[in-house]
């Protein structure tokens, strides 16, 4: 079952911006994210009647979970298996007979709201911090899409356009952006190193089990958005956006299960950077926490 005070690398928080001053250490990632904070240090929103001013703050919230599962129905977070499947629906993995040695994984998605602060009652007053509750979002079990990449394409038509050579090109330069800690937001049909976002099912070719892993755990925070449940700060810090195409430099994610990751990782970055030691022997199960960077305006509302 989830423990957010062990699972959770709280230092991937970091770095914090409060007011221009940044505190921790960063990565280039964070670069040009802190920058759309530090800019201007000061803000002032208004919402409805409400009214309020206040310094520009962003961190890195961890607020949801992603399991990556080869048995349907096991709710790593809760600890339990919600829905017996009597055998079909299964985790799978198969070589691919095309002379590339490259094999192919199948396995389900669970997507949870998990405002961990919220969970641990701490910093609950500051404005930047979602008031959910815990919930179960999506279990693709139920998704009948998830289970055929051919179904897949007939309510997410677009995924032909980008099944060509030039856009398969184009992830190469998302690649090696992720390899250098960084991604290209525009290119939000690939996933770096991991692979491309389209079809949104649960099929995805790998050499590495853990980065394939985190590629459907990233797929499915993709599908999330596609279904218009994902949502970011906006710039000036004052409300949320819906992300009906995910902004990929607002998310980095992290192992929590079979083994705890040392870090964070941003999207796409390649296994060979982070994975090693990461999978335990005869555990296909996986669970990670998605931080999302949290750009926000914190301060007193005015009568």
């Amino acid at each position: 079952m989830f423990n957010p005070v062990t699972k959770v690398r709280w230092n991937c928080i970091f770095p914090i911006t409060i007011g221009g001053v940044r505190v921790g250490s960063f990565d280039k990632l964070d670069k040009a994210l802190d920058a759309q904070s530090a800019s201007k240090p000061l803000c002032a929103c208004r919402k409805g009647v409400t009214f309020w001013f206040g310094v520009k703050v962003s961190f890195w919230n961890p607020n949801r979970m992603v399991d990556v599962v080869t048995e349907p129905g096991c709710m790593m977070a809760l600890g339990l298996d919600l829905m017996p499947t009597g055998g079909k629906l299964q985790g799978s993995q198969s070589s691919i007979s095309d002379g590339t040695n490259t094999r192919k994984m199948f396995a389900q998605m669970h997507y949870y709201i998990s405002p961990v602060w919220k969970m641990l009652d701490m910093f609950t007053d500051l404005p930047c911090i979602e008031d959910d509750g815990f919930d179960v979002a999506m279990i693709t079990e139920v998704l009948p899409t998830w289970q055929s990449g051919t179904l897949g394409a007939i309510i997410q038509p677009e995924g032909i356009l980008f099944g060509n050579p030039a856009a398969g090109l184009a992830c190469m330069a998302d690649s090696a952006a992720a390899a250098a800690g960084k991604v290209i937001d525009p290119l939000f049909w690939c996933m770096g190193s991991w692979g491309s976002t389209y079809p949104i099912a649960g099929d995805i070719h790998f050499d590495d089990s853990v980065e394939a892993w985190a590629g459907l755990a990233a797929r499915g925070t993709f599908m999330m958005g596609r279904l218009g449940a994902l949502t970011i700060h906006s710039e000036d810090g004052c409300s949320f956006k819906p992300q009906p195409i995910w902004t990929k430099s607002r998310y980095k994610l992290q192992i929590m299960e079979p083994v705890k990751g040392g870090k964070c990782v941003n999207i796409g970055r390649p296994g060979a950077l982070w994975t090693s030691g990461k999978h335990a022997p005869g555990k296909d199960n996986a669970q990670f926490v998605l931080f999302e960077k949290a750009i926000c305006c914190a301060g007193v509302s005015t009568p």
